[in-house]
């Protein structure tokens, strides 16, 4: 069945990719967008669907999914928003629709599909898609499930993922140089992505990014655990802390650093 993610013989020549836009420090250092996105994420929250909504699909089968997901978006060199907002989508769509076992990577691949289209500037296509498959999915049906699947999670595709609230925390974090940023951007997308293949489609992105920059910080010795507890990350003042749940990301990490080729 397609739970096994079969994978494409030939190589695939990665998608062209654009200069992308420098940071507008204008937008990240206005403390009114992480109000905005803190209040934007709540409005695609994932119910869990295991057992639920879901009777065939099992958890090991959405990691072998998501880690196929990932394989793809990093030989593609897509940008790093992609992976984890296809992620969302597949989430976001299992938690409501139950869904055939044979249709679960013509899913995946339409999320991707769907995920480029909002988050890269030039985006993947069904037909590198369809060789991704061993062409066990046909590109007339990435087409057809393409249209099927927005309609059904009601258009919503605008949404937030981990990666959103990365540079507005930094810019508010008042002992973080601007300097070390390439290197923990590099680092924080790595844990984001590693989340993704977890089961932690249940925390609010914030959650998530706040503890990915938590562990960062503290590998790359940008801060010590004074500044960067499991329990809160300060950010100046506060008004403006945002509280996370205890979750042991560094655990996180040494489960999945034999499955995904990460640069950490």
């Amino acid at each position: 069945g397609r739970c096994c993610c079969p994978q494409r013989k030939d190589s695939v020549s990665p998608t062209e990719r654009w200069c992308p836009a420098w940071i507008d420090h204008s937008v990240t250092g206005d403390t009114r967008v992480l109000q905005h996105l803190m209040a934007m994420e709540k409005t695609c929250t994932v119910s869990p669907y295991f057992d639920t909504v879901q009777r065939d699909i099992q958890p090991y089968m959405r990691r072998i999914l998501v880690e196929w997901m990932f394989r793809v978006c990093e030989e593609q060199q897509c940008e790093e928003e992609v992976f984890p907002q296809a992620v969302l989508y597949l989430d976001c769509y299992l938690s409501r629709f139950a869904t055939e076992m044979s249709d679960l990577q013509l899913l995946g691949a339409v999320c991707m599909l769907l995920a480029s289209k909002m988050r890269d500037s030039v985006h993947l296509t069904a037909g590198k898609l369809s060789i991704y498959t061993d062409n066990s999915v046909p590109v007339s049906e990435i087409l057809q499930w393409e249209l099927s699947v927005v309609s059904q999670l009601d258009w919503c595709l605008p949404s937030v993922v981990p990666s959103d609230f990365l540079e507005p925390i930094l810019h508010a974090l008042p002992f973080f140089q601007s300097q070390h940023l390439p290197n923990m951007c590099r680092h924080v997308h790595s844990y984001v992505a590693l989340a993704a293949t977890g089961e932690f489609s249940a925390f609010l992105p914030s959650t998530v990014a706040c503890a990915c920059l938590s562990v960062a910080l503290w590998k790359l010795k940008l801060a010590d655990r004074a500044h960067v507890s499991a329990n809160k990350l300060i950010l100046g003042d506060e008004k403006k802390k945002i509280r996370l749940k205890h979750t042991n990301f560094t655990g996180l990490h040494k489960e999945n650093e034999n499955t995904l080729s990460l640069s950490l």
